[in-house]
């Protein structure tokens, strides 16, 4: 089966479903809750952002490098941000680069900041 999706896409999915109105205020805390409970992206989009933001993601992994985190960022006195960052390699057995995932959270938030 052939992925479809796109960062951007999975990105306002999750922000409607966690930080929007797409969920009535108990199932978005819910969702909310099990996101920042997860703890399989510590080295991804938690590990670009500051330390004084909660995060809450979840992640993929899979052949060709596949490495996904998509989640979403609560800074401290400023509207959540969702994050997407979805990356695949040419080589079916290729590594997961968790480092990769951080380095390009770090850059996006760089550029929101």
């Amino acid at each position: 089966m052939t992925d479809v999706t796109s960062p951007r896409a999975i990105g306002q999915t999750y922000a409607r479903l966690a930080v929007g109105r797409a969920l009535d205020t108990g199932d978005c805390e819910r969702l909310a809750g099990w996101l920042v409970a997860n703890t399989t992206g510590d080295a991804r989009i938690r590990a670009g952002v500051p330390a004084d933001w909660t995060v809450g993601d979840k992640t993929g992994t899979g052949r060709y490098g596949t490495t996904n985190d998509v989640g979403v960022a609560w800074p401290p006195n400023r509207a959540p941000i969702a994050l997407a960052v979805l990356s695949t390699r040419q080589q079916q057995d290729a590594e997961a680069v968790d480092p990769l995932i951080a380095k390009a959270t770090a850059l996006a938030v760089e550029a929101l900041s």
